[in-house]
């Protein structure tokens, strides 16, 4: 805007100056200007950009003619009072403004393209570093000392009562293991994979309770043709098992998952004991990097809420996806 406000004035000035009387006008005469370049600057900065952005380049062009005609047809007038030689209606001197306006109009396209431009680099930067990031810490944390320790001491103890179930759980655990190390390595996996990740996820901690109905899971059999990031919903649930305390209200750990039109609705509520400080700031440790994944992944795509109150941690997550 200084650019322009210098040029306006160079421009004024050259105009002018042959005519001194007129020389006191070159005030409202430049005020009028920027305010014409103001408003069809951030009209496109702003709104008609998006034409641009959906490709719709015939509707974008037909509405940076019109404007640019409209704009100058009505601020014109206004240049006549201060100016009163001045021929309005000449087509000689309306056919500039049109232009510059045009012009004006196009630069204001131009730089919020940029701005989304070098938006999305950094974007598409900070992505590839959380990945990298995110690997690790699925690493340390899927494929953890404690889950491993807990589900083969489970295996373990039914080998002796039931051989047959702990033959099913090994190859259960063998199946996740697969999963994490080989199959999440790509952007984005088929639902349906995921959904069967986090049905052994659930049968594995299943074992560890005696009460059959501690755990409530409403998962889908299948969700076809959705795909999904990887391992986007599972540190939910891993939360809820790691912090859940049975009170003696039934289920103690109660997960819902819903798709369709493209929509996933998940829900993963656990009751929980805050007796201790330290309790009370572990309800929720560990969902900061989900929530940053979410928002690189799903950028005005989904909604997040979560409620914590004294005896219950809920997570209530939408995502519209493609």
């Amino acid at each position: 805007w200084l650019v322009f406000s210098l040029f306006s004035l160079v421009v004024s000035y050259g105009q002018s100056v042959s005519e001194w009387k007129y020389i006191n006008n070159l005030t409202p005469h430049f005020i009028i200007n920027l305010l014409w370049a103001v408003t069809i600057f951030y009209l496109f900065y702003f709104y008609f950009i998006r034409y641009f952005e959906k490709r719709q380049f015939i509707r974008y062009l037909l509405f940076s003619v019109l404007l640019s005609v409209a704009l100058t047809l009505l601020l014109l007038p206004v240049h006549r009072f201060f100016f009163p030689q001045f021929e309005m209606y000449n087509l000689r001197y309306m056919l500039p403004p049109i232009a510059g306006t045009f012009i004006i109009a196009q630069c204001g396209s131009l730089i919020r393209g940029f701005e989304n431009w070098f938006a999305g680099i950094r974007l598409k930067d900070e992505l590839e570093t959380r990945n990298l990031k995110n690997e690790l810490e699925l690493l340390k944390s899927q494929i953890n000392p404690h889950f491993l320790f807990n589900a083969l001491n489970n295996i373990d103890s039914l080998i002796r009562t039931e051989p047959e179930k702990a033959s099913d759980t090994l190859i259960t655990l063998s199946d996740m293991l697969r999963y994490m190390i080989y199959e999440t390595r790509a952007d984005k996996v088929i639902l349906d994979k995921e959904l069967i990740y986090i049905k052994n996820y659930i049968r594995l901690q299943q074992l560890r309770f005696r009460e059959k109905n501690y755990i409530r899971a409403a998962l889908p059999d299948h969700c076809s043709g959705i795909q999904i990031a990887p391992m986007l919903l599972i540190p939910f649930i891993e939360n809820a098992f790691k912090f859940a305390y049975n009170s003696g209200k039934l289920p103690v750990v109660d997960i819902s998952l819903q798709c369709s039109n493209n929509r996933l609705l998940f829900t993963c509520q656990n009751q929980c004991r805050k007796g201790r400080q330290s309790d009370e700031e572990s309800c929720g440790i560990g969902l900061e990097n989900v929530k940053r994944r979410l928002t690189l992944l799903y950028p005005g795509q989904h909604e997040l809420f979560i409620f914590d109150d004294e005896s219950s941690f809920s997570v209530d997550l939408k995502i519209r996806l493609s």
